[in-house]
């Protein structure tokens, strides 16, 4: 969401009524796990629904005492219902932090090296994600408000 432009053509694309109702974006290697949901605001029925799931690396770990500091900053700037959403480009979009199982009250980002696993229903809908580590498997949870 960076770029103006590429922003742009991505919710054009999502914006279009021969869109599917469900994405899944996969990313990963950036040292630490999430997942979010995303609607447009702008659509009836909250369709589409966008998913973005991010793995950590096999091997690598963020600092995490900055890790911390960064996502207590992204939930004060950008929570889903903070003014600030509504004067940058998120604005046109409805972003729902989905929490890892093992996180403390408010906190949204897993920090343990692992593989993630997804598992789609048929209509492409995510039913399990998860981050499999070393000593366990660690699901993230549905959507929340909180």
């Amino acid at each position: 969401m960076a770029h103006p432009g590429t922003a742009n053509t991505i919710l054009n694309i999502f914006r279009h009524t021969k869109t599917p109702a469900h994405y899944v974006i996969l990313s990963g290697d950036v040292h630490y796990s999430f997942m979010y949901g995303v609607r447009l605001r702008s659509q009836r029925h909250g369709e589409p629904h966008i998913w973005q799931i991010t793995s950590s690396g096999i091997k690598n770990q963020f600092p995490i005492r900055l890790l911390d500091i960064l996502d207590r900053l992204n939930r004060w700037l950008y929570a889903p219902k903070s003014p600030l959403n509504w004067l940058t480009r998120r604005r046109r979009m409805e972003i729902q932090p989905c929490k890892p199982a093992t996180a403390a009250r408010g906190e949204r980002l897993l920090n343990q090296p692992g593989i993630g696993r997804l598992c789609l229903a048929a209509d492409g809908k995510p039913e399990l994600v998860e981050q499999i580590c070393a000593d366990q498997a660690i699901a993230f949870l549905p959507e929340t408000t909180d």
